[in-house]
């Protein structure tokens, strides 16, 4: 039997926190819940981090801030000096979608076919209660992959270190989840077997897409059709009314095309009605 695998983050990276969280604000009306930053204007008290917490995110130069999207989450980050994986990322290409970050029960099998793949990881999470995989993009393809799980308490009972304690008072009605994440490629078929290699599950086709189902999830593959390299070009998300985010987007005028809203070089795009992306 397969593990049980769900998408639960996904991590954007931008040269400024502020500017984009301003901007989601506006669109979505989402809400931050926590971060490793002065948050305070945003209605999140500064409370000092972990040691353990603090030294990671001051190895990697980062600062980062975290929005409920439903139960799953949109996180930022932004480096706080060039000298770092992230800095150099950005110099690079630019902002955008940076990393999946994955829900599961243990991370032990997942490293099992990492390792049996030869696949490299591009750093690992290891807290008194969380543990992070992050696999190189280099071996994957696309964007660094995470398998990440709690040492404490039940699995997928809701808790999520990286968002707080306190992230349920942050959620924005109508907004259920974030159920799709697009991997746009030079070589999609390439890259779906990669992936599906270390996360254990089939690839399937279906439209325009290849696809990884995960548990009430999935991971899309799609051709690359802008010339911009492979990466991950956008999120789909799961709304009561997403027309709403829209209209306001194109208010604020930021680019929408084919129904996706662009913000922050990630396309926002809407769960379409018969919950397939």
């Amino acid at each position: 039997m397969a593990e049980r695998i769900r998408l639960r983050q996904i991590c954007l990276l931008t040269d400024r926190l502020e500017p984009l969280i301003d901007t989601l604000i506006a669109v979505f009306g989402f809400q931050v819940c926590h971060g490793k930053a002065d948050l305070t204007r945003y209605g999140v008290p500064y409370e000092e981090p972990p040691a353990h917490s603090a030294a990671f995110f001051s190895k990697h130069g980062l600062a980062s801030a975290q929005l409920p999207i439903g139960d799953t989450f949109l996180e930022l980050v932004a480096p706080t000096r060039p000298d770092t994986p992230a800095g150099r990322y950005l110099s690079r290409r630019g902002g955008g979608g940076y990393m999946v970050i994955t829900e599961v029960e243990r991370t032990e099998p997942f490293l099992k076919r990492v390792e049996d793949h030869g696949v490299r990881l591009a750093g690992t999470v290891d807290y008194p209660t969380y543990h992070e995989l992050q696999l190189d993009p280099r071996d994957i393809g696309a964007s660094i992959l995470s398998f990440s799980g709690h040492k404490q308490g039940e699995p997928f009972d809701g808790q999520w270190y990286p968002a707080g304690a306190h992230w349920r008072d942050r959620v924005q009605p109508g907004y259920r989840a974030i159920r799709g994440a697009e991997l746009a490629c030079a070589d999609p078929a390439r890259t779906a077997r990669q992936w599906a290699a270390v996360i254990g599950r089939d690839v399937t086709a279906k439209g325009d897409a290849l696809r990884i189902a995960l548990d009430d999830s999935e991971i899309r593959f799609v051709h690359d059709l802008e010339g911009r390299g492979d990466r991950l070009d956008a999120i789909y998300i799961e709304a009561d009314d997403f027309s709403k985010a829209t209209r306001a987007a194109r208010e604020a005028g930021l680019v929408v095309s084919e129904g996706a809203i662009v913000m922050g070089g990630l396309k926002f795009r809407e769960v379409s009605s018969d919950g397939t992306n």
